[in-house]
């Protein structure tokens, strides 16, 4: 989508105008941004910028070639950065191949994998610019972004290995809540969706809602997948000055997964709470998604 449609894109995410407080953080690869930000390769084909289509540009993460890790690292955005007492609002557009492509490009399994993840990084760890793919936990798997549980992050997974659709939400190195989907949406089925993750104080933790919008660019359903979730030790009052890093991955089986339309609005004041009302979010069922 281009610039001109930054004020429909915030509308419907958020339930606001364009940017007036300087809180708001847009990617959407098409001119909407300015946040500079690096790609790493750690393995197989490199992630890369997608241009043309029915959905304008996009970042492709991972491929349906190979054994797969990329991460793309937004440097620190002053705008959105540090704490947000009042609360924030994460939200991202994906699109993941599933079973059939994995077969085709002779992955294995039975299954597309593994995943994709996006989050909020503490720039005391992992700096405030450049590429950057973050280090693994002792005992899991290498950079696991289908389940993101890196130290000093907030991040969101979404994972589809074994055929399950699974969204999980973690920090500082936990997993906090695995969600399966499944009943309500197929995550890899080659159609873009959104996730939206609104995180509200709790004293010194926090509370997430979760909701899916299925196939943004045709017939949209919202998927309330989750309300209230706790989140112990999250607290938005004291967070830490943080930069986005979203990645991908995949094995012996593959997919091929792309984001765009990365938004995130962080509340410094309490009286700007009323700008992230759920009701908003509504807006976009039966709307058209461009790019």
């Amino acid at each position: 989508m281009r610039t001109a449609t930054c004020l429909a894109v915030l509308v419907l995410v958020f339930g606001m105008a364009c940017p007036s407080a300087n809180a708001t953080f847009l990617e959407d690869f098409d001119g909407a941004g300015g946040v500079p930000y690096a790609f790493t390769n750690t393995s197989g084909d490199p992630a890369s910028v997608q241009v043309g289509g029915a959905t304008n540009t996009y970042v492709r993460i991972t491929n349906v070639t190979e054994s797969n890790n990329n991460t793309i690292a937004f440097d620190e955005d002053p705008n959105t950065t540090g704490p947000s007492p009042a609360g924030m609002k994460l939200a991202f557009d994906f699109r993941m191949t599933g079973d059939a492509e994995n077969v085709a490009a002779g992955g294995c399994c039975g299954s597309a994998a593994d995943g994709m993840g996006i989050g909020l990084f503490a720039t005391s760890t992992y700096g405030s610019s450049g590429p950057n793919n973050p280090a693994t936990l002792v005992g899991q798997p290498s950079n696991a972004w289908e389940r993101p549980a890196f130290n000093d992050a907030f991040a969101v997974g979404l994972d589809i290995f074994e055929n399950i659709d699974v969204l999980s939400l973690n920090w500082a190195g936990v997993q906090i809540a695995e969600f399966d989907v499944q009943p309500m949406i197929d995550l890899s089925n080659n159609t873009w969706h959104r996730a939206i993750i609104d995180v509200s104080p709790d004293g010194a933790n926090a509370l997430a809602d979760v909701i899916l919008l299925e196939d943004v660019n045709g017939v949209t359903s919202v998927h309330v997948v989750a309300t209230g979730v706790a989140i112990p030790g999250l607290d938005l009052a004291a967070l830490p000055n943080y930069r986005i890093i979203a990645g991908g991955r995949t094995g012996g089986a593959f997919t091929q997964g792309e984001i765009d339309n990365i938004a995130l609005e962080a509340i410094p004041e309490p009286a700007s709470l009323a700008l992230l009302a759920i009701g908003g979010l509504l807006m976009l069922a039966g709307r058209r998604r461009r790019g």
